[in-house]
């Protein structure tokens, strides 16, 4: 009796902690759930050439998804992402094809992303537009200039070395998704672990609480919508690498799915609620699906329905974790 006694606090314990992290990340079991069905479902899917090509395939995404997580959390949104994706590929890619300096193409990529980034966060921030409307107005600008630049054609002329980039494999992985793995291990930190991350946590969950507490929110959104198009010029410079040229329209087809696989992962889209580490598991949710359904070779059409009720499922767990927190 005693013996049993002495385990039964011990249990409760064990069950709560995993209630909580379930709580706190519940895309894990969704992804658990995916796998195993999958690799029993096509003995292709667990294959390294096919995680490779999740990983490649992704990582544009991925990126677009640490910056629209940054501005969600604001309680903000960046309909302008993927256009600025677009238009970073096209300048970048000009800039190179006229020069053949990679250094200068990356340069140009970084600073194309910055520029619209800082544009959202000043009309945003200081300025206090309405984020849908202010960066609906940039996402047709990036979008106009992408296609102004470029006359509609892919841009050619993308130097070698940054083409063979892409055949580049460090420790088993390629090399664009080591790239991608660090900004997401260094945006998991900053986030969650620094003062900087706790100003636009608070100023998401109470904006008036955060201004009272001394936060400047003008600052701080103006720095969440300059790092989230800094990100997007990076992934418009992996959109080079991974197709070989500027594509205008790369970013136009990925809006619906970076905010699909943040509200996935279970980021509120009313702020103060997520991270990028639920981000990642949001985004791996649907690389898996479609990866899985084109192996089952399942048609283009019935994939967008299952994901759709995914990304219903995500936003109901979203709402219903920041109701209790």
């Amino acid at each position: 009796m005693d013996r049993a006694l002495t385990q039964n606090p011990q249990a409760p314990t064990e069950k709560a902690r995993w209630h909580s992290w379930i709580k706190q990340y519940p895309a894990a079991p969704i992804i658990v759930v995916l796998l195993v069905a999958f690799s029993t479902l096509s003995p292709y899917f667990l294959t390294a050439g096919n995680i490779e090509s999740v990983l490649i395939a992704n990582s544009v995404i991925m990126l677009g998804a640490i910056g629209m997580t940054m501005v969600f959390l604001t309680g903000g949104i960046d309909l302008s992402i993927s256009t600025v994706i677009s238009a970073s590929a096209v300048i970048a890619g000009i800039v190179m094809a006229q020069t053949d300096s990679i250094s200068l193409g990356i340069a140009t990529a970084l600073v194309t992303g910055l520029a619209f980034g800082a544009l959202n966060g000043f009309l945003i921030g200081y300025c206090k537009l309405n984020p849908f409307i202010t960066t609906m107005g940039t996402q047709l600008v990036a979008r106009g200039i992408a296609f102004l630049l470029s006359q509609g054609i892919a841009v050619k002329g993308t130097p070698l070395g940054l083409m063979d980039f892409s055949f580049v494999v460090v420790l088993g992985l390629p090399a664009v998704s080591i790239i991608t793995l660090v900004i997401t291990a260094l945006f998991i930190v900053l986030l969650g672990y620094t003062s900087w991350g706790r100003e636009v946590l608070l100023l998401g969950s109470n904006r008036s609480a955060a201004r009272y507490s001394g936060i400047n929110t003008a600052r701080t959104e103006l720095s969440v919508y300059l790092l989230a198009g800094g990100l997007a010029g990076v992934a418009g410079l992996i959109s080079i690498i991974n197709l070989g040229n500027a594509i205008p329209g790369v970013g136009d087809t990925l809006l619906l799915i970076i905010i699909g696989g943040v509200v996935l992962g279970g980021t509120s889209m009313t702020g103060g609620e997520g991270s990028v580490l639920r981000t990642v598991l949001g985004v791996a949710i649907l690389a898996i699906l479609t990866s899985g359904l084109n192996l089952l070779g399942i048609p283009f059409y019935d994939q967008l329905i299952i994901q759709g009720v995914l990304i219903f499922v995500g936003n109901g767990l979203a709402q219903h974790l920041s109701r209790r927190r």
